[in-house]
Formats: structure tokens, sequence, C-alpha cells
């Protein structure tokens, strides 16, 4: 899997004055997961409004972490990370099973969506796409053991990116975009392959068999005609 595939880096975003951070329902349950972990309301408040103020630079998602630099108002940088924990295999197979079951799962992907009956489907065979409370864990240079407004800037900020590209969450997960969609074409294709011969089977009738041209040509010819009928007489 090439760099490209598992990790992206998307240019500091403008400022988001007067507008809300999520407005798709996975972005909105990513701050859910941010606002239910955090134990002080007033860091993620300040986080919230250097986040509107464009403090966050340029956000780098890879399996299992989101990273930035975010600048204090006196304009001191910070590295600031965000933790989530990627899928086990187990786990990815019984996503990718899910999702390759329903074609309508795989089209809202294409689309660059994700519909909430994925995240039950997924939840139904054990897996929690979507983070819960206490899955997002800050590392941050200001040293705070909790989420700290850098953090918090940072989970603000990728909310926005989240509701342009549900991708971004998979990724996070340790799956790239390609090797997904790759996975699922061939989990696709190996579901329709036992339909395939009986199908064209049924479809092409079978052809009739044939005799050798040599037993063709010994065979004798037809019997003699019989007598024509007598001339009728008037």
């Amino acid at each position: 899997m090439s760099r490209a595939e598992v990790e992206r880096t998307f240019a500091a975003l403008p400022p988001a004055r007067g507008r809300g951070f999520a407005g798709t329902w996975w972005g909105q349950a990513w701050l859910k997961a941010l606002e239910d972990t955090a134990l002080d309301g007033e860091q993620l408040k300040r986080g919230r409004k250097q986040a509107r103020e464009g403090a966050v630079g340029a956000v780098c998602v890879r399996p299992g972490r989101v990273t930035a630099v975010v600048r204090d108002r006196d304009r001191t940088p910070y590295r600031s990370d965000v933790l989530l924990r990627e899928f086990t295999e187990a786990e990815w197979d019984r996503l990718l099973g899910v999702v390759a079951d329903r074609s309508g799962h795989i089209a809202a992907l294409l689309d660059r969506d994700m519909p909430p009956q994925l995240a039950e489907d997924a939840a139904a065979v054990g897996v929690e796409l979507l983070p819960g409370i206490g899955d997002l864990e800050p590392e941050c240079g200001c040293e705070a053991w909790d989420h700290c407004p850098h953090t918090a800037a940072l989970c603000y900020q990728l909310a926005r990116l989240l509701d342009e590209d549900p991708y971004l969450l998979l990724l996070m997960r340790g799956r790239g975009e390609r090797e997904l969609l790759d996975e699922l074409q061939v989990r696709s294709a190996a579901r329709a392959a036992p339909h395939l011969p009986q199908a064209a089977e049924d479809a092409s009738p079978s052809a009739p068999e044939g005799v050798p041209a040599r037993e063709a040509f010994a065979a004798p010819g037809p019997p003699p005609l019989p007598a024509p009928p007598p001339a009728v007489a008037a």
C-alpha cells in the first residue's frame, strides 16, 4: 500500500466563524465522542474558539492517529494528536462482509456517504464503526493529561473534514480508500461467482449430438416413392 493510502494531509482550513463544525450524522457522532469524553467543558469551549479562528494547521490523518500543529492565542505552536483504536483483522473481516452483502452500502460509500444503517449493521456483528465515550485519546505538546484546547480544536476541525469524506474515519480505523474498494470488489465477485455457471447453462440451449460423416454417407438412401394414383375420369 502506498504512502498516500496510509497517510493523507489536508491544508489548514479557513476560519469557521458563524457556522457549525459538523453537518453530517457521522461528523456529529465524532464530536459527541469528544464532548462525552472530555472532563473540562471550559477546555472544549476554548478549543472551539481556536478552531473557529483558524488556529489549527495542516491536518494529517493516518491509521490510529490524526495530527496537527495548533497555535495558542500567543502564537505558541503545539503538536497535538488524537488517537483512535484501529480495527483488528477479524473486525475488518466482519465489517467488509456486512458491506459486501448490501449493494446499497457499497453505492453509498462510492458516493462518499455513510448511511446510519451501515453503522447499525456493523454494530450487529460486533464492530463499532463510530467512536464512543473514551475512544478519542489525546496527546499534546502542552502536556495536558486530558483533552486540552489544542486537541479539542483538532477534533472540531477534523469534524469538518469528516463531513466531506467519511473514508477518513475508515482510514483512522486502519484501511485506506483504495484498499477498501479493492477488497469489496473481490468479495462482491466471490459472492456472484457461484451463480454465474448455472445462469450461463440455463441461458444457452445444449447443442444437439451429431453423427460422424462416414456413418451419414454410408446409410442407404430413402425407399422408392409409391406409384402415382390413377387419373381422374372427369
